[in-house]
């Protein structure tokens, strides 16, 4: 197990500082520095430290920042700090303007516990290996999941039973699967046939844009195929700026990265193992599979925001729900088929 006191500390900081400014922003900001990595690796240089340590490490690392500002709110909920009309499923509101100081507390604290829980999921857990590492861009071994997401979930589901009351599945409001009244995660979405909709059209924008960078950047550069997936990812976080000041944004970070996994996955098997060979007329099957897997990373978020979190009074964050979800199923899918 890989283990830094030092990335630990830091890890308080970035909990911390997740909950002062509100976990939405927090993750909003990974999106805006993974686009400083990825220009970085477009001039030729290896990003991949700054990526590891800024944008996915202590600094803005979701499973820290995100995690912390989370459970900093959750934590608030329950100290009946939140301002009335609020609960601990609010993750937009900079916890900064409430001057409690145990908030900043349990923000680092959970934060430390995400970076720990995080290089602990990735030294248990197996991985898959493959039979062909050219089909896998060089890589001898696929990881299993996302651990980034996995710990988000984790973390979230302990804070569930720490801090609120109703439960991981709760039908105080409803039958799980209805909506309505405040039980609501992104009410403009929540329509199924929507969501379906959004997934299908943002994993095609994501998958194409991965698809362009593996195509033309890592023959010159191959250190990009660690952090090409994320283009997608970063654009949708980014996008959550125009969320948070209110206007009917969807959130699309779930589909996108799904999408790019995808487009990733069987690009090889349609294309070549060789990018530097690729043409458009290949990856249009790559291109449309990754359109599929948005649509059903959108459905799949959408029914985990209705099971497990618009009905608490925590958050559990759907969109890190369905990429711990999807991202399993495609890792298996790319280990036997390719």
């Amino acid at each position: 197990m890989d283990f830094d006191p030092l990335w630990l500390i830091a890890a308080f900081g970035g909990g911390a500082f997740g909950a002062a400014i509100g976990g939405q922003t927090a993750f909003i900001m990974t999106g805006f520095m993974y686009m400083v990595g990825l220009a970085g690796y477009m001039g030729g240089f290896d990003a991949a430290t700054f990526m590891d340590s800024v944008v996915f490490g202590p600094v803005f690392g979701p499973h820290i920042a995100f995690a912390g500002g989370a459970a900093a709110a959750a934590y608030a909920a329950k100290k009946n700090y939140m301002p009335a009309g609020m609960n601990g499923r609010d993750i937009i509101t900079p916890l900064s303007g409430l001057s409690k100081a145990d908030i900043y507390v349990v923000g680092g604290v959970f934060g430390m516990v995400g970076y720990t829980l995080n290089q602990f999921i990735g030294w248990i857990l197996p991985q898959f290996k493959v039979s062909d590492a050219s089909m896998h861009y060089d890589n001898d071994v696929l990881g299993s999941t996302d651990t980034v997401a996995l710990t988000i979930i984790i973390v979230a589901i302990a804070c569930r039973y720490m801090f609120g009351s109703t439960g991981l599945f709760s039908t105080e409001q409803g039958p799980l699967l209805w909506v309505g009244g405040d039980k609501h995660w992104v009410a403009h979405q929540e329509k199924w046939s929507h969501s379906a909709l959004i997934g299908f059209f943002s994993g095609l924008l994501s998958g194409f844009a991965t698809l362009m960078l593996i195509m033309y950047i890592y023959p010159i550069n191959p250190g990009i195929v660690g952090h090409a997936q994320l283009v997608g990812w970063a654009i949708s976080a980014i996008t959550l700026v125009f969320l948070t000041c209110g206007l009917n944004t969807p959130v699309t970070h779930h589909m996108t990265i799904i999408a790019s996994i995808a487009a990733l996955q069987f690009a090889p098997l349609f294309a070549g193992s060789d990018p530097g060979t690729w043409t458009s007329g290949a990856l249009v099957v790559p291109l449309l599979l990754a359109g599929l897997f948005g649509l059903i990373a959108g459905v799949v978020g959408e029914f985990l925001s209705r099971t497990t979190c618009a009905n608490g009074d925590t958050h559990i964050d759907p969109p890190a729900f369905a990429i711990w979800t999807m991202t399993t199923v495609l890792y298996a899918i790319g280990a036997i088929v390719a």
